[in-house]
């Protein structure tokens, strides 16, 4: 441009862009930007300085190729541009990778489960610390390895088989348990997932995330054994022999099959646990057990359900021989003699049994059939197995109705009472009278004791029975100790239910004081058989009768297996031989000489001794030469209700006078 020479198109297009590119290149730091822009700014004008200047009637040579070597360097410029962006971006993300493998690593490295990196044929490449703790192995000695080490303790060895496994688990997503092995053989049980991992080449790789759960698994095999299985036994509990018994009676549905149901329990289990010791009824109950499980068969199913009592499910039965074969082996197999310390003991058991679908087809019917026959087996001499019958079902709802007449006839008076004197042998006098229970029904008249009496004491209301019978025999004794003016006693039968109840002793007491009887006019009578549990409890509680002041009896002696050493030590007044001793006077003498050895013993004893069921004259003579001290029976009178025991009493006054 020359001096004073006003400036050209050109020299303003140059000025410009030096202007523009020096504006640009101000900052270091937009250096980068200032080239961008620039290359772009000088691709511009180049462009549009040669439209211009065409127009304008053209340009020179220099202009064109300095017009040409900007547009040519702003294109360089900008394709250097755009690479490097790219190649930014690039290292960006790169570095951002880098950071998340790192991370990545880390987590698995720092991580609480168990982790194991395989490709995608199953072989390891890396495993962390967690891992190596789990299972025993080193990072160094997995290198390579295939995954098979995972595969279950218990699997196939086949290498198929494992190669089948081995797909199975190698799948994003899949989740299970699997149980593996430590390095040092034990097995154990590993919750696992997996999810598929890309390499930066693409190339497939697996993680496996791992949690022991060795514990867990234990614990639910224990909670599982406790909630299913009899603790003391080990065979199956309630819960567990009534879900078989109903998965059961639905293939019986399904195939029409058989089943048989028995019902057990051991005879006498109860003396021997109170007389030997809890420790050794359980050692009496786990051999048991064992006897029951070598009697059946490997299919049949044999459980606890307390206490003694066992059930045995038999499935497909093809006839009641089989299942009568396998009772009569039962029977037989617990009747051999068994150790419990330093005593052998030998039990037998009762077997009540049940057919499906013949006698029902399902569990609650079947159960309740069994449980029937058993208590038939009981009533027929115990030892032995009675099957399921209609006759058993309908006796059961005879006494569920008689049950339900009895809580009736206990609330609205209609029991009564009865009283059989006790005469003396040596003078004829009336020194007691027992009290016996009547209950007169408003339809069907009077029924035997022995019709209710054992439907009292199976349901429990020969608690509430005999609590009524104590109380008005006191009463209505002491009433007749007022009108007679003699000291006549009166002898109360206990049941076993009662003599147990924590509340008796009181109770005597309580009534004692109401109905105003002299405690000594008061005999309770308690039979042999509720002596023979444990011998302790029950000296207990004759002495805290006893220091109530009433007369202790010890009923139906001779019937039981007490001792005789036992029975020195009990707190008691008066024996009373079984009537099934003197009935057969003078005809059967065993009868006669354990008769005359139960007198001699209790008077040794200083005990008194009462004779029952004496009928006839020979009875009475033989029990007077053998200085029994009173008898009971039809000889002297029946049973009298209490508007006739007035007079018979003065009546045996004056023939005493």
């Amino acid at each position: 441009m020359k001096t004073g020479a006003p400036p050209t198109i050109s020299d303003r297009w140059m000025l410009n862009l030096r202007t523009m590119e020096k504006l640009f290149n101000q900052e270091k730091h937009c250096r980068l930007a200032g080239s961008g822009l620039g290359g772009i700014l000088l691709l511009s004008l180049g462009i549009i300085g040669y439209l211009v200047f065409q127009r304008q009637g053209g340009l020179s040579h220099h202009e064109i190729t300095i017009a040409v070597i900007s547009a040519m360097l702003g294109l360089i410029t900008l394709l250097s541009l755009r690479l490097y962006s790219a190649l930014l971006q690039h290292m960006k993300v790169s570095q951002q990778k880098d950071l998340e493998l790192k991370d990545f690593g880390r987590a698995v490295t720092n991580n609480g489960c168990a982790v194991l990196i395989c490709s995608e044929a199953g072989r390891v490449s890396s495993i962390n610390q967690r891992f190596s703790d789990i299972t025993g192995y080193a990072q160094a000695e997995l290198g390579g390895w295939h995954i098979e080490l995972l595969n279950p303790a218990e699997g196939s060895f086949d290498p198929e088989q494992d190669q089948i496994w081995v797909r199975s688990i190698l799948q994003d997503g899949w989740q299970g348990e699997i149980l593996t092995r430590h390095r040092d053989g034990q097995n154990y049980w590993m919750a696992a997932s997996v999810s598929e991992l890309h390499d930066a080449n693409n190339g497939l790789r697996y993680i496996i995330s791992c949690i022991d759960i060795h514990d867990l698994k234990s614990a639910n095999t224990q909670m599982k054994q406790l909630a299913l299985y009899d603790s003391l036994t080990g065979l199956a509990n309630r819960r567990l022999f009534v879900d078989r018994l109903e998965q059961n009676l639905k293939a019986v549905r399904r195939d029409q099959r058989k089943l048989g149901l028995i019902f057990l329990d051991l005879d006498q289990f109860k003396r021997i646990n109170d007389t030997l010791g809890h420790d050794a009824g359980d050692c009496l109950l786990k051999t048991v057990a064992e006897r029951l499980r070598n009697s059946v068969r490997q299919k049949d199913t044999v459980s606890r359900l307390g206490g003694d009592e066992f059930t045995v499910l038999l499935t497909d039965i093809d006839d009641t021989l089989t299942i009568t074969h396998i009772a009569d082996k039962i029977l037989h197999a617990l009747k051999e003699p068994i150790m419990l310390g330093k005593h052998e003991v030998i039990v037998s058991t009762s077997i009540g049994i049940t057919i499906a679908p013949d006698d029902g087809c399902d569990a609650d019917t079947l159960m309740k059939n069994a449980d029937l026959a058993l208590y038939k087996a009981k009533e027929k001499g115990r030892d032995c197995h009675h099957y399921f019958t209609e006759e058993l079902n309908a006796r059961a709802l005879r006494q569920l109705m008689l049950e339900q007449e009895l809580r009736h006839a206990l609330h609205h008076e209609e029991f009564s009472l009865d009283y059989q004197p006790q005469v003396s042998l040596k003078n004829g006098e009336i020194q007691s009278v027992e009290a016996l229970l009547r209950w007169q029904h408003p339809h069907r008249g009077r029924v035997a004791p022995g019709d209710f009496v054992p439907v009292a004491e199976e349901c429990g209301l020969i608690v509430p029975i005999g609590k009524w019978v104590l109380r008005n025999a006191c009463l209505q004794i002491r009433m007749m100790q007022q009108m007679s003016g003699r000291k006549i006693r009166v002898a109360v039968n206990l049941s076993a239910r009662q003599f147990e109840d924590p509340e008796l002793v009181d109770y005597v007491r309580d009534v004692l004081a109401e109905t105003q009887l002299p405690a000594e006019s008061l005999e309770l009578e308690v039979t042999e058989s509720m002596l023979m549990g444990d011998m302790e409890s029950v000296i207990s509680k004759l002495q805290e009768l006893k220091a109530a002041g009433v007369v202790l009896t010890i009923d139906d002696f001779g019937s039981g297996y007490s001792s005789l050493s036992y029975l020195k030590r009990l707190p008691v007044d008066i024996l009373k031989v079984d009537r099934q001793f003197v009935k057969d006077i003078p005809e059967d003498l065993n009868d006669m000489e354990i008769t005359s050895a139960v007198i001699a013993v209790a008077h040794k004893l200083n005990l008194k001794v009462v004779a029952e069921g004496v009928e006839d004259e020979d009875q009475r003579d033989f029990l007077m030469i053998n200085r029994c001290d009173y008898a009971q029976g039809y000889l002297f009178s029946k049973p009298i209700s209490l508007e006739a025991l007035y007079p018979y009493l003065n009546q045996n006054d004056r023939q005493s006078a």
